[in-house]
């Protein structure tokens, strides 16, 4: 099961063909030998393997007639995969709980619940499949494979935020696994579940005790680090810095300290405001631990620090041509205002710049909805005062203040009837009375696809960059994601557009399809890292 989607070595695949050529020895030069049965099941499983469904599925038939209720009811089984590979999804799922149904050996009922999983999987039935790997866990006798399959489970669950269930599996994950790293994974994602669900005393309490057990003590750093997430969570910040700044100390140049920097970073820009230390503190990650999971994101913040400073500088030099202008003295006034260069963008350009990065990446809600009502303060004509009341809509839409959502919706609708945000916003009423520009540019990147992919990625990328809040360029996100990820086979191409499907239309379809390839790719991205680094700075 932990292997089941990852393609089958080559090496593998030779060696089945030696299994198959040995098995078919067996039953041409022993034909009356009573291993005669299990060598054709052996033959068949080795045929799936190489994707011999057809000759697998005709040497499971040989099984109904002259074999053992057991070994019938495992060419049952393999006979249904065998058709799932083939495309006959249905008729395999209904062959497989047919067989849980009558059949009384636990371990097929437990395999036939696991492939009923994957299927599930692949036909994107959470639920289902959620239900499948669980049963399959409960049947399965062997203690090694169960706590494979019960890790599984409760990774995927958390992930899901199914709490409940994560909890569930990894308390048994604890008490079945064989590894060592598994075990204290699971203590510390069931304080993680803890801290969720604002159960905090009780997750102090744990932490506290485990950090002096000896036991834990390849964890320990981990312990002191969710210790931190709780104070972050109670917003008792004072401690956090205190215990992240022992941290830094105690566990010098590490994945730890790392993290422990990048959360710092994280509390001085959002809680405590100090936009210079956090920049000072992003910067430590990749230097503590240059293979640091949270080093792109640093990258990012101090990015998004440099580029809120300049923005702030361009402002303050708008505020000054305004302020000469009630001078008295005109000359004096088109003297100043001509030795004073202006910034490229635009007045309302750099309040909306400075909003955005306030609210979505530094994670200050309320500053950020400051300066996006700045922009209604000034030029209506200005192509960032539709933009505005969509993105003011929105941030209230997601804190549940709909009066306030609403507002900036019908002010949207009233004043911008025909632009791309009233249409996304009211998508499902019909406003929409001819085709958008962004709609356009769209069209003209998927027509390109096939005479000229490269061309077509290109314009698809212009899409995002004429509308990043439309929900056109959430397509055209998942599409240079997907193509990147599967035609290109350039995975850190593929992350980069997954991730910003997270960051700028969380709630779309397009990043439900994505986000779990994007943690998929988010490992791999880290793996060739790691490949490619031989030391650590």
């Amino acid at each position: 099961m932990e292997k089941s989607d990852r393609a089958i070595p080559l090496r593998a695949i030779d060696n089945y063909g030696k299994t198959i050529q040995k098995c078919k020895v067996v039953l041409s030069d022993y034909p009356d030998s009573k291993y005669v049965n299990d060598a054709i099941l052996l033959m068949a499983k080795a045929q799936f393997y190489r994707s011999e469904y057809d000759d697998a599925i005709s040497n499971l038939k040989i099984i109904y007639g002259q074999g053992s209720d057991q070994q019938v009811a495992e060419a049952k089984y393999w006979s249904a995969v065998c058709k799932w590979k083939k495309g006959k999804t249905q008729t395999a799922i209904n062959e497989l709980s047919e067989i849980i149904k009558i059949s009384s050996d636990s371990n097929i009922k437990a395999q036939c619940h696991l492939s009923l999983a994957e299927i599930s999987s692949e036909l994107d039935r959470d639920d289902e499949f959620l239900f499948h790997l669980e049963e399959g866990a409960k049947i399965i006798k062997d203690r090694a494979e169960k706590g494979i399959v019960y890790n599984k489970l409760a990774d995927i669950a958390f992930n899901n935020e199914n709490y409940i269930v994560a909890e569930g599996a990894y308390k048994e994950v604890i008490k079945n696994s064989l590894t060592k790293v598994k075990i204290e994974n699971a203590h510390l994602q069931l304080l993680k579940i803890s801290r969720i669900q604002g159960d905090h005393r009780s997750a102090e309490r744990k932490i506290k005790s485990m950090v002096v057990d000896e036991k834990f003590k390849n964890i320990k750093g981990n312990l002191e680090l969710e210790l931190v997430q709780l104070y972050i969570a109670q917003k008792d910040i004072d401690n956090a810095v205190v215990r992240l700044e022992s941290i830094i100390k105690d566990y010098e140049r590490t994945k730890t300290s790392s993290e422990a920097y990048f959360l710092l970073g994280q509390i001085h820009l959002s809680d405590i405001w100090k936009p210079e230390f956090a920049k000072e503190k992003f910067t430590q990650v990749k230097k503590e631990y240059n293979r640091s999971e949270y080093g792109p994101i640093s990258d990012s913040k101090i990015k998004a620090i440099d580029a809120y400073n300049k923005s702030l500088e361009d402002l303050k030099i708008y505020e000054t041509i305004k302020a000469d202008t009630v001078l008295k003295d005109t000359v004096v006034s088109d003297s100043i205002n001509n030795k004073i260069i202006k910034p490229s963008e635009s007045y309302e350009e750099l309040l909306y710049h400075i909003g955005d990065i306030e609210a979505f990446s530094f994670e200050r809600l309320d500053s950020g909805v400051v300066f996006f009502k700045k922009i209604l303060e000034h030029d209506s004509d200005s192509k960032f005062y539709p933009k505005a009341l969509f993105t003011l809509s929105l941030i209230y839409s997601d804190i549940n203040d709909s009066l306030n959502s609403e507002k900036y919706k019908n002010i949207l609708l009233s004043q911008f009837p025909s632009s791309d945000y009233t249409s996304y916003l009211f998508k499902n009423n019909d406003i929409d009375k001819e085709i958008r520009p962004i709609e356009l540019l769209f069209s003209k990147a998927e027509s390109l696809w096939d005479s000229n992919p490269q061309l077509s990625m290109e314009a698809f990328k212009k899409v995002i960059q004429a509308d990043s809040l439309s929900e056109i360029s959430a397509s055209a996100a998942y599409f240079l994601g997907y193509q990147y990820d599967f035609t290109f086979a350039e995975a850190d191409s593929a992350h980069k557009y997954y991730q910003w499907l997270t960051l700028r239309h969380p709630k779309s379809e397009q990043n439900n399809l994505a986000k779990s390839r994007a943690k998929i790719l988010k490992q791999l991205v880290i793996a060739a890292k790691n490949d490619s680094i031989t030391t650590v700075n």
